[in-house]
């Protein structure tokens, strides 16, 4: 399932650049402040839109 190539930080809005062979439910931590988060998507009936989700 694609996904795209970046996404926002939860914590700190920075772009975490994400590798492409991720999945939904897979962590992810940002490079820039190190917060962990969740992939999940943004709306259930399309599996094509992801966001994160901060883990805590």
């Amino acid at each position: 399932m694609a996904h795209p190539a970046e996404l926002p930080c939860p914590i700190c809005n920075a772009d975490l650049p994400l590798a492409g062979d991720e999945s939904l439910g897979d962590d992810v931590y940002c490079t820039y402040c190190g917060a962990p988060s969740v992939l999940v998507g943004r709306d259930k009936d399309d599996p094509t839109t992801w966001d994160l989700e901060e883990d805590l």
